[in-house]
Parts: C-alpha cells; structure tokens; sequence
C-alpha cells in the first residue's frame, strides 16, 4: 500500500491540481447560475481532456419549486450589480460599503433588484431593533455573532425591512478584512433561495466594515445608496456526471459538489476527483465501474438519485465524499466511515489505509456520518459513502479559502494520492461482502423510552425529510437535526420492526452518546408528524383521541359549569389524534368557557433592561406567529372563528365558550396584564379554575395576579411596540408588569417555595394522567385566599432567592 501510495505521489503533478483548482474557482466566484452553468463545462471539459467515458451534463430544474428526495430545489438567479454605499462619508472615507464588482460575496445570493438608479435607505443595527426602531425600509446591520439565517431574517422581514448587511465570520478575528460567502438569506430550512422565499436584499461585509457600519449606525446618521440588479427566475441547476468503465457495471461513486466558490471547499475536491480518476485509469481497467458525480452539495444528488431510479442498493456498491480535499498548514485529512447502515468495504480499507500511511501526511480517523453528501448512505438511496476531507481550518465560507497563498499545496497533493490509493483498493476488490458492523447496546430505561418502545414505523419516501416539502409552509416545524445528529442513525434503522426506543439504542451506541429525556420527546413528536405527513408509515403507536382527554377532564372534576384559564402544552401528553383541535374540542366542549392564553412578546424595554431577544414582534393581533404560549392557542386563533381575543398588547386571552365575550372585554390594551381589569380577575369572579395541559405549573399566570393585587414591589415598568391598523408604530407603557424572574418559572415548580406552602396550606392540585402527561386542576377561589395570605406573609416568596426586588 506504501508503494501505491507513492506511485500515485510521483504521478500526480501537484503544480496542475493547483491551476485547475484555480481556475474552477475563478469561475465559481461569481455565484451566479450563469457562472454555474461555466463552471459545469470547464468540468465537463476536463474530464473529457481526461480521459474519462460517458460524460455528461444533466439539467434539472431551478425554480424554487421541483424538489427530490424532499428537497426543494434553488431558484435561479442572476446578478452583475450589488453595491452599498455611504451617501455621506467622513473625509478621507471610502464611501463603498460593499460592490460585487470588487468582491461577489459581498451580495447575499438571492438579492432582488433596486430601480436602475438605486434606492435610498438607512441602516439601523440588530440592537435597536429589538430595542423598537421600527425597521420598515431599511437595512438591518446584524451583530458579529448573528448568523444571518431563518431564525433572524424572519422577523426583519415581517417588520418590513429591506434587507440585512452581515460581518458574521467564522474566524474574524484572525481576518478582519475577509468577507463571508453567504450561501442564501432564507426564511425557509433550506440552504438556498426557493419560491417560498419573499425578496430581500442582503450585503456581506469585512469586520472591519461592519464595525463601522454600527458606529455610524449608532450615531443616527447611515444613510445609504442601495442598488442591485438582482433576479429571482425558473432556470436550471446543470451537474456534470461520467465513468471510467470497469470489468463489472456496479459502481463506485467518487463526489465532490460544486458551486462553492471556495479553493478549498471544493474546488479542490472536484480537480482531485477528476485526477484521481485520470491515474486509475491509467492502470487499466478496473473490477467495478468508477462514476464520478458532480454537483450542487445536497440538492444536486438530490436530482441525481432521483434521475437513477431512487434506490440505487443494486446498481452502486458506494462511494467516497472528497469536499474539501485541500487545506491549510495545520489541518489534517479526517476520515469518516461510511453510517453504519449499509455495510461498505469501504470502511474496512478506509481503515487499512489509516493504518499504513498515517506516517507520511497527517490524518484522523473519525466517526461514521450521514451528514452533507454523505446522506446518500441513507439506506433508501442505498449508496453507502466515506468522506476524506480536510478539516481544522478554524475557517468556514470565508473569502480567506479563496487566496491561494493560504493553502497547502503539498498537503493537497498527499491528500489526492492517498485517496487515489483507497479508490483503487475499493474499485478492485473481490473478497468477501461486508457484514454490517455490531455495537455494544447498553439497556437504558426511563418513561420516555418506555413510551418510545410503542412505537414502530417504516421508512415511506426516498432520502432523509429535509425541506418538508410535502407539508404546506405555514406548518413545517424546525425537526431534530437529521443530517448533523443522532436522528439520521434511527431512520436509517428504521426497518418496520424495531421500536423508536430500540432505534435511540442503536443510534446512541452507534455515536457514543446518550440521548437526554428532553430529546427522545422531541424525537418521538418528530416522528410522529413525519407519519402524520406521509413520510413514515405507522406500524404501531399509541394514540389519546378525544374521548381520552374528556375521560381525564371528567376525572379532574372540570364540569359544564366551570370557567378554565388554560395553560397547555399538546407534545407534552404524547400523541394526540388531530393534535390542537383535539384538546380544543374536548376542553370546549365540556366546560362552559375556556381561556387560553395568547401572550405576545412586544417589549422593548422590560424593568431594568433593553429587550435583547429575538423573540420581539411589534404587537399585531393579525401576526398570529407571533404568540409563544403554543399551539393551543395559534390554532384557536386560525381555526374558530367564533374565538373572541382580548385586545392586550403582551397578555391577551383567546376565549371560547358561553361566558368569553364577558370574561374578555374590559382588559383594555395597555392595562396592567394581570390587573383587575384581566381575565385573571374575571375568572375569580367566576369561581372559575386553573387547567394545566401537560405543562406542569410554571405557567401560573394568575400568581402575578396576587401580585398586582398585593401591589408587591416585584413589579414594574414594560414598554411595547404595537402595530397599527395603517402598519405604522407607535410606543406604548404599561405599569404594574413582569419583570425579571420567578421562582416558580421553572418545570419542577411543584416543589418552588410557594406551591410548597400553599399546599401546606391546605391548596389542591388535582392530578389525572393522560398518556406521558398530566393535567393539573387548581380551584382559582382557593389559590387566592392561600395566596394572598402568603405573598403578605412574605412579599418575597415568589422571587428567586438570588432576585434583588426594586
């Protein structure tokens, strides 16, 4: 092996990997699908010079629309202008804030054009706001450490803004003048721009420049000139495919993606590719058939898999990921297996090699992943895939990959021999199959799994659920993460027989983790609304309907009388049929009136503290989206019109029932939220009671009803953004509000200090088990009387110990 290793070594001349990877990155610089569409024949082209069989570019659709495998594919688009600059800048001052023309990272892909002249706009940072700067029109200039992803652009967006300007940067401080490459600024999980997608425009800049974009941000005084000639069309995302035929006509893969304009990730890996076929070549005819694939990363073999029928476990043996093969001085070449699976030869010589050659170039045998292209091993596919790739750069889509200067030359050279030396190991051999690789199982038991050893389901789609395209948008759920975590190990195991608590088992000795509590519950949701949506087929699961929870109700001593203050939370139980609906059909119809709550989060100024959390909406009642007290509530909210809404601006209550107009009308927007005047107080009027549906008793919203009532001194001053009916904003105060925390803010608050003496006291919590949860019953009569004896007895006893009062 030494001795190919070396061969390979001397053969491959390092100064034309150079140049080429070069030259494709050139290309791939400007990001756009025209210079997709170049960097696909300058591909085309060389294998062709290479040597290589059946090559040919294969177009699938880019329009944001069609996906594979549940990916949604990007739309296309095109741009040649993208500028942002200072329309007053300081003497001496470089009035360019960013220009495509100078750098092509500095335009977000994805942007949208301006009018040819360019638009006039401000830019306000991220700081201000959450602190009430309304954003409509403008450019938000993140934090540093803000990723510019779903979870932030959402909200810009929503409040109107024009776009963002990011200096978010992995290594920044090593490189202040470097600028990220930002792949998309998507609302959506995916990884590009798609039809779902609303226009923006986005800027990437220095560091440098985004700390003095802040700067003046902060002084009031960033006005800017806009102008981008962005589009957003139904084009085509080209890939590029061809063979170095073998004596049989299985395959083995070899794949690098393309459209990453980085040297190292992948220009590097594709040039390789293409080399590394060029030497087997060379050698004569290999046992197995070698097929080089190039495409876009995920999406791109997303559309290849497909266009090869799906399930490839007949066709194609497997394959090796070789994105980013080049690297920097102090990176090494880490390897990873192929998941588990699939059994792969591949892993065995994976390893052999490892051991023979790990005295001459720096390498680290890692775990076997299913993560990026690597998700083809996902059994469905059937193409089982290591990944050599260079890793430990400290540095990810920053422009600093793309200076030849920071590259290993050499080390890319060793790389691409030893990869040549695996792929002809893997492409020649003839022993015996692989047999699938045995973990030690340690036993684990806890009441979720037990819960989980219910549940059986079996694999219905091709590919991991990644763009949930089948699911309408408004009702996608950020899932556990599949491709980076132990998610991808329990549905490739996913067989029809095991159980969800046998697959966590697997998974867990596979990644030598343990799976907390918390995340087999999430896991156990995730895969039942994967069923839900057809992803899954169900073999076996427990379902509550109904019935079940009006059985449980009944038991709580909850009547047709009764009035109900609901806290609830639906993943809490366990599956229920029909989710929300369910509860909400079954509470409403056995009591006389139910209030949810509905609680926004409007603040921008809360006690002692500027808002910092990206939880901050301007209150819209229209913005359903924006309600974090669950799902209970937003689908009341969406699917019962005759739902009445109390019109607070941080704490309304949505209500069903005889009694909800009455309950709901006099709480007035800016009303203390737990007052006289709120819901709190007419519930008490009512004799009416407390329902926990599966959250325990955190969410006692009615102690801070004691504690208006007591007047302690807890209480303060909240200021809130409102939106009005003409989309203007204005500034609201409300007295007598909640800040800072609470000792019974917390998911044991059975045992905080006032549920201790309250019980002590002589308060009922009536308990009733439904499926993994419990519904908690609290008369509101009796937690007053009890309450107010107590919170006058120690004004501090709903305060964390640690909690200075003001």
């Amino acid at each position: 092996m030494k001795k190919m290793f070396e061969q390979y070594l001397s053969a491959i001349d390092p100064a034309v990997l150079r140049r080429k990877t070069e030259e494709l990155t050139a290309i791939e610089m400007g990001q756009t699908f025209r210079h997709y569409r170049k960097a696909i024949e300058y591909i085309s082209r060389t294998m062709k010079e290479s040597g290589l069989s059946d090559v040919e570019i294969m177009d699938f659709p880019a329009d944001g629309k069609t996906a594979y495998c549940d990916m949604i594919m990007p739309i296309a688009w095109d741009a040649s202008v993208g500028k942002l600059s200072l329309l007053k800048p300081a003497p001496g001052e470089n009035a360019v804030l960013a220009d495509f023309q100078e750098h092509p990272f500095h335009l977000v892909k994805g942007s949208v054009a301006t009018p040819p002249e360019g638009v006039i706009s401000r830019i306000i940072t991220e700081q201000q706001v959450l602190a009430g700067e309304d954003p409509a029109g403008a450019l938000v200039m993140l934090e540093s450490l803000t990723s510019p992803r779903r979870p932030v652009i959402r909200p810009i967006l929503d409040m109107g803004a024009l776009g963002f300007v990011t200096d978010f940067l992995t290594g920044r401080y090593n490189t202040p003048d470097s600028v990220q490459w930002v792949n998309a600024g998507a609302e959506t999980l995916d990884w590009h721009v798609t039809a779902e997608d609303r226009p923006f425009i986005g800027f990437s800049v220095s560091p440098r420049t985004g700390d003095l974009i802040r700067q003046k941000a902060n002084r009031g005084n960033c006005k800017v000139l806009v102008q981008c000639d962005g589009k957003r069309y139904e084009g085509k995302l080209p890939l590029v495919t061809g063979i170095v035929p073998g004596r049989q006509k299985k395959e083995v893969w070899l794949i690098a993606h393309t459209f990453e304009p980085l040297l190292d990730d992948d220009s590097s890996g594709v040039i390789a590719g293409i080399e590394i076929a060029r030497q087997i070549m060379l050698k004569g005819t290999p046992e197995y058939t070698l097929r080089l694939v190039f495409a876009m990363e995920v999406y791109g073999y997303a559309a290849y898999v497909a266009s090869r029928g799906e399930n490839l476990k007949n066709e194609v043996i497997g394959g090796c990921n070789i994105d980013t093969l080049a690297g920097f001085d102090h990176c090494s070449l880490e390897l990873h297996g192929a998941g588990p699976a699939v059994p792969f030869i591949g892993n065995k010589l994976m390893k052999e090699c490892y051991d023979e050659l790990n005295s001459f170039l720096p390498l680290t045998f890692s775990t076997e992943e299913y993560y990026d292209d690597n998700w083809i091993s996902d059994p469905t596919v059937g193409v089982p895939t290591l990944w050599a790739f260079c890793n430990g750069s400290g540095y990810w889509h920053n422009s600093i990959q793309c200076d030849p200067k920071s590259i290993a030359w050499e080390k890319f050279h060793k790389n691409t021999a030893f990869v040549s030396t695996l792929m002809e190991r893997i492409l020649n051999y003839t022993g015996p199959a692989p047999e699938r690789e045995q973990f030690e199982i340690k036993e684990i038991s806890s009441p979720w799994r037990e819960y989980a050893d219910q549940m059986i389901f079996a694999r219905k789609t091709t590919g991991f659920p990644h763009s949930l395209a089948r699911i309408p948008l408004e009702q996608r759920r950020v899932l556990p993460t599949i491709l980076y975590g132990p998610f991808s190990n329990i549905l490739c195991n996913m067989d029809g027989k095991k159980s969800l608590a046998r697959l966590i088992l697997e998974a867990e000795a596979e990644r030598n983790t343990v799976i907390s509590e918390s995340e087999i519950r999430k896991l156990a949701g995730a895969v039942n609304y994967l069923a839900d949506w057809g992803y899954l087929e169900i073999i076996q699961r427990q379902e509550i309907t109904k019935d079940d929870i009006t059985t449980s109700l009944k038991q709580l001593g909850i009547t047709a009388k009764d009035t109900l203050l609901v806290h609830s939370s639906v993943a809490s139980c366990g599956y229920i049929a029909n989710g929300a609906e369910t509860v909400i059909d079954a509470i409403a119809g056995l009591a006389d009136t139910a209030l949810f709550a509905s609680f926004n989060y409007p603040f921008i100024h809360l006690g002692s503290g500027v808002n910092k959390n990206w939880w901050f909406r301007p209150f819209d009642p229209a913005d359903i989206d924006a309600v974090w007290t669950g799902d209970i509530p937003k689908t009341v909210l969406r699917k019962y019109p005759e739902a009445i809404r109390s019109r607070h601006v941080t704490h309304s209550w949505v209500g069903l029932g005889k009694h909800a107009a009455e309950c709901l009308a006099d709480h007035a927007p800016c009303d203390p939220p737990c007052g006289i005047t709120s819901p709190l107080h007419k519930a008490l009027e009512r004799n009416g009671k407390i329902l926990f549906f599966g959250t325990g008793l955190g969410p006692t919203t009615f102690l801070h009803y004691l504690e208006d009532q007591a007047n302690l001194p807890g209480l303060g001053t909240a200021i809130c953004r409102v939106r009005e009916s003409d989309g203007k904003l204005k500034t609201v105060l409300i007295e007598n509000h909640l800040p800072g925390d609470r000792d019974f803010y917390r998911h044991d608050a059975e045992n905080c200090k006032f549920f201790r003496r309250a019980v002590t006291e002589g308060l009922e919590i009536k308990n009733v088990a439904l499926g993994m949860g419990t519904l908690q019953l609290i008369d509101i009569r009796q937690l007053y009387t009890i309450g107010m004896k107590l919170v006058q007895e120690d004004p501090r006893i709903l305060m964390r110990d640690e909690q200075p009062l003001k």
